[in-house]
């Protein structure tokens, strides 16, 4: 065969796959076997492998590309993702459409809505870009792909999405062909949906996997598998991605006037979506389309919790606009969680990193919500007598938001007789310290920071993938390291060589050479991933990261020894270089958390009294300070968050927010502020410089009176920028 010929064939057998493509993803009405696909692909391969010049980026063949070599790279969004407020119940429902009718000031217009699947899935974007002249190409490319991340910047999963073959690699519209001559149409298409995974194909998955290895859920499975930074690892699973939603300035470009005309569009240009939507006029229609998925749910092929509901009138939408966390114009209505009976055959008590004991029913294995459920927590004393559970109970199960296991209820006439309530014990079941219960708190502690469960659990966070993200240091290695004595503690962890895992029997030369490079990589940290990992109480990641952004952290340049990592290069005799970051030490972390006083802690946004608290009573003990001590004798330091490129006009100032701004989502307005330099509060004080007041302000507006403080709007705060 000339290339020529070549050629053509080519063009034909790409064509034909995307026909099977998109009738075996999209449409559900494939003529041929998937045996048939496979065929025409592997002669595509052979032809681009005899004529590699003829290898387009959008071929069929070409989903798959190189690896990457570190961590998945962060995108700003063009525009800030969104989250849906949730609601549970018919009245839930009303009410929602009782603050429509209010929000268009009675306006007695008729309006309809459309009620979607809400798929339990990842949240990814889909950017095409225009190919060819901008005046007349009607045709788009894939240019990227990015995960939802917080709503202002997610990862760049662009290289993994591409293996999907239900996601075209181009798209063509030809709904802007009546724009005027020469005038430059639209340069992007963005589109968002839900990337999931089959229950069949996680079944396969899992079955291949060891036992401590396999995936939970689909959405785990899903998440885990963009995530990869191999993408040939993502192309062997069998990945789905529906579509739902298109960006604004693009519906409006391709005059779509409601959202089934977005979806129609999705569906006519190959963009896969479900077509189980349904069109309804009133609450009535919804909560029975509602109903009937909430009884079929378990007979589709991937999961779903709940449906989606919005306005379909895309000016409905508009004029409808946004609070600062979510639209107006939609909502998730939840299916309630999945409840299962189980029988409890044993109450054992879990040690937390913190010393929290949290009893923990042991069940007889039950299929929970598309999972099966062996554990669920019993919370707490109270909450055990309070249900009067007793081994051998008969107890109804929930997975509370569908991930957590719970026993909510037992079932007394179902009881053995000669049952006994159960009695929490004295002592700690770990180290048997006497267990205390401090005054108002609900929660019994073991107060020995020495304690084997304690110091087992506060290291296996400390490496956890949130916190310092030391790879190979899990629950398996942690036990080994500490039976042998080689930690302690966390900070212990920085001062490991070669000499002392190797007589380890869980340790051979490849494992331990990857151990030690996970070290050396965590001995740089961003700041909100160390306070995260010291695992101090009522501190989790988002507080860690106000705390991070917030505090007056000194600056400094630090040079710190790296060790080399050249591919030929053994760990064990590389040598070292140095370099240059910004950052903190941690005398800097200790310093600046003890002279920060509890006013000024709480006063963050997002913060409050108790997290003030528990931050210096932490750092108030004086181990708690030898491990940062420590720490930083094994060469860590922090990296301070990044700084903002724009001028730093707010830098000193502290403003407050209240009210719904005219154009500006409150979320919006915060970031604008911090990357200025500003620091955002939740109440007024004499120390606020600014109240940035919208409509429907509250008490806010008289505090900052009484104080003096200054009150903007959005116009004056947009010309401060």
């Amino acid at each position: 065969m000339d290339r020529k010929q070549a050629q053509e064939r080519i063009g034909k057998l790409r064509g034909e796959i995307w026909r099977l493509n998109k009738a075996y993803f999209i449409e559900n009405t494939s003529d041929v076997s998937e045996d048939i696909r496979d065929s025409l692909k592997q002669e595509l391969i052979a032809l681009e492998k005899e004529h590699p010049d003829l290898v387009t980026p959008d071929s069929p063949t070409q989903r798959v590309g190189a690896p990457l070599d570190g961590r998945l790279p962060k995108v700003r969004h063009r525009t800030r993702k969104e989250s849906l407020q949730d609601i549970f119940t018919e009245e839930e429902l009303a009410e929602w459409e009782e603050q429509i009718e209010r929000a268009l000031g009675g306006d007695t217009r008729s309006f309809d809505y459309i009620v979607e699947l809400k798929i339990d899935g990842l949240n990814v974007s889909l950017v095409y870009e225009q190919t060819g002249d901008a005046t007349t190409s009607r045709l788009y490319t894939l240019a990227r792909a990015v995960t939802r991340g917080n709503g202002i910047e997610g990862e760049d999963i662009t290289h993994t999405i591409r293996t999907i073959e239900s996601i075209p690699l181009t798209i063509t519209t030809d709904r802007s062909a009546d724009l005027p001559a020469g005038q430059v149409g639209l340069t992007t298409i963005e589109v968002s949906g839900e990337v999931f995974m089959t229950k069949a194909a996680l079944e396969n998955i899992n079955k291949d996997l060891p036992e401590e290895e396999r995936f939970a859920n689909p959405r785990n499975a899903a998440a885990g598998s963009v995530r990869q930074l191999d993408p040939s690892t993502t192309a062997s699973r069998d990945l789905r991605m529906y579509c739902y939603s298109l960006e604004t300035e693009a519906a409006d470009a391709l005059k779509l006037p409601t959202q089934k005309a977005v979806l129609d569009f999705f569906h006519d240009c190959g963009i896969p979506t479900h077509r189980e939507y349904v069109v309804c006029t009133t609450p009535a229609e919804i909560e029975k389309v509602y109903e009937r998925w909430q009884k079929t749910r378990n007979d589709l092929p991937f999961d779903i919790d709940g449906v989606v509901i919005k306005i379909n009138d895309r000016r409905l939408q508009r004029e409808l606009g946004s609070t600062a966390k979510a639209p107006r114009w939609a909502r998730a209505y939840k299916f309630p969680a999945e409840e299962k009976t189980a029988q409890i055959l044993d109450i054992q008590l879990q040690v937390g990193r913190t010393g929290a004991i949290t009893p923990v029913a042991h069940l007889t294995p039950t299929l929970v919500a598309g999972t099966t459920v062996t554990r669920a927590t019993l919370h707490n004393a109270d909450e055990i007598d309070r249900l009067d559970v007793r081994i051998g109970d008969t107890a109804i199960i929930r997975k509370a938001g569908d991930i957590i296991p719970e026993v909510v209820q037992v079932l007394p006439k179902l009881r053995p007789k000669n049952s006994k309530p159960f009695h929490y014990p004295k002592h700690c079941p770990s180290c048997g310290t006497e267990i205390e219960r401090p005054e108002g708190e609900v929660v019994h502690r073991c107060p020995n920071p020495k304690c084997g469960a304690v110091r087992q659990q506060r290291t296996e966070h400390f490496a956890s993938r949130y916190a310092l993200n030391i790879e190979g240091l899990g629950k398996e290695t942690v036990e080994e390291l500490l039976a042998a004595d080689l930690i302690s503690d966390p900070g212990d962890i920085f001062f490991l060589v070669a000499e002392d895992l190797m007589g380890l029997p869980l340790f051979k030369e490849k494992k331990t050479e990857k151990l030690l490079a996970a070290i050396e990589r965590a001995r740089k940290i961003p700041l909100d991933r160390l306070l995260f990992g010291l695992g101090m109480r009522h501190i989790g990641r988002e507080t860690a990261e106000l705390i991070a952004r917030n505090l007056p952290w000194p600056e400094r340049k630090l040079t710190v020894e790296e060790r080399d990592a050249a591919t030929q290069t053994s760990l064990f005799g590389a040598g070292t270089h140095t370099v240059e970051v910004r950052g903190v030490t941690m005398e800097d972390v200790a310093a600046t958390l003890q002279k920060s006083s509890m006013e000024e802690i709480a006063v963050i946004n997002g913060i409050g009294p108790v997290v003030a608290e528990s931050l210096k009573e932490w750092i108030g003990d004086e181990d708690n300070r030898a491990l940062l001590h420590k720490l930083g004798n094994g060469g860590v330091v922090s990296l301070l968050p990044k700084q903002s490129r724009v001028q730093q006009v707010f830098e000193g100032k502290t403003f407050v927010l209240t009210g719904t701004l005219p154009a500006l989502a409150r979320e919006e307005a915060k970031e604008m502020i911090k990357d200025r330099g500003g620091k955002v509060s939740s109440a007024v004080s004499k120390k606020t410089d600014f109240l940035l007041m919208g409509e429907e302000a509250g008490s806010k507006e008289d505090d900052a009176k009484k104080l003096g403080v200054t009150i903007i709007g959005e116009k004056e705060f947009r010309s401060m920028l």
